[in-house]
């Protein structure tokens, strides 16, 4: 008998994670122009540098020691709760290779990353190992979000939605702070957003 049962499932960095203080912390520490979110300073790191280097380093920087800066998305503890009154399962299913580069240090970001859930407000809606899947290519994230049955999954990137197999099924929430106009996705500010929008029957 095929599961009946509701699934949602969100990313992980840029989504469920907010990296916002740690930009502005990496900013701080590197004497950069203020920055407000991830985009905006690889925009800036791109404007000063003609090869992606400094963008790596900052990144790796972000997803390690940045995690100590980071916070919950918006409305994401009161999402995680709404959904679990409403008897789905949640998922995050994140784009993340096992390492930084050499160039970082090869730490282990699965590993940072998960003491990171363990230790947030959302801890108790991810216990189970089987909840928490890290894929090292977009292909094989989209592919895991379609073996999952996922009834929904929120993002921070249009690419994966564009990803040619994305399932039809699954609808989709893009989370963004830029207005984006005309877009086929169901964009959000916040999960806030999303709550209200499935209390009303999406």
């Amino acid at each position: 008998m095929k599961d009946k049962r509701k699934r949602f499932g969100f990313d992980l960095d840029n989504t469920l994670i907010d990296y916002a203080d740690a930009v502005k912390e990496y900013c701080r520490i590197k004497s950069l122009n203020h920055c407000s979110d991830v985009v905006g300073l690889r925009d800036e790191l791109e404007k000063n540098h003609t090869s992606d280097h400094e963008w790596q380093l900052a990144q790796a920087w972000l997803y390690t020691e940045g995690l100590k800066f980071a916070q919950i998305g918006v409305g994401a503890l009161n999402l995680c709760n709404y959904l679990k009154s409403e008897g789905y399962q949640l998922y995050i299913v994140s784009h993340k290779t096992s390492h930084t580069p050499n160039l970082s240090g090869r730490i282990a970001l699965h590993e940072v990353a998960n003491n990171w859930i363990s230790s947030s407000p959302i801890a108790k809606f991810f216990k189970e190992k089987q909840q928490i899947y890290f894929e090292p290519t977009r292909i094989l994230k989209v592919k895991r979000i379609q073996d999952l049955s996922l009834n929904y999954f929120v993002d921070d990137l249009e690419v994966v939605f564009n990803t040619p197999d994305f399932p039809i099924n699954t609808k989709n929430f893009l989370i963004s702070t830029r207005v984006l106009q005309n877009s086929k996705f169901t964009c959000v500010r916040d999960f806030n957003s999303i709550r209200e929008i499935l209390a009303n029957g999406f």
